[in-house]
């Protein structure tokens, strides 16, 4: 099972998607960003390594969620998120398409991968999410 993590990073209470190009095997989707845990990495050295390298930015982490197990059918990941701020630098795609910001309860609205999509129906991601934000998450 390959373990990937994601960082959920809150700016003005929205949150960053960014865009796969069309090399991905979710091509063109939108996703929370981050990526593969190298050889004896942590999940938190590799989220900031990850946003580091693919945005430029250097993210504090203010709470790690809980993880989910994802089937792709041709790949099963452990994704690992973490909610985010920015400490520091300048958005700079490095690694994806496009970026937006979108607001916390509406993530699930957008194209996401199965995985990222997951992670936001587990109840205490959603709890996590609610709490941070002090709004209710539009289920729609």
């Amino acid at each position: 099972m390959l373990k990937v993590a994601c960082a959920l990073i809150v700016r003005q209470n929205k949150i960053l998607l960014t865009q796969l190009d069309g090399d991905s095997a979710h091509a063109f989707q939108w996703e929370f960003p981050g990526g593969k845990l190298k050889p004896g990495e942590s999940a938190e050295i590799c989220i900031k390594r990850e946003i580091a390298e693919e945005l430029e930015l250097e993210v504090i982490i203010v709470k790690q969620m809980k993880p989910v197990e994802y089937d792709y059918g041709f790949l099963k990941v452990k994704l690992i998120p973490f909610l985010c701020k920015i400490q520091s630098g300048a958005l700079k795609l490095n690694a994806h398409k496009a970026f937006k910001w979108v607001p916390w309860n509406a993530l699930q609205k957008n194209d996401l991968p199965g995985a990222d999509l997951k992670l936001l129906t587990v109840p205490e991601n959603r709890e996590s999410l609610e709490k941070y934000f002090g709004e209710q998450m539009d289920n729609s």
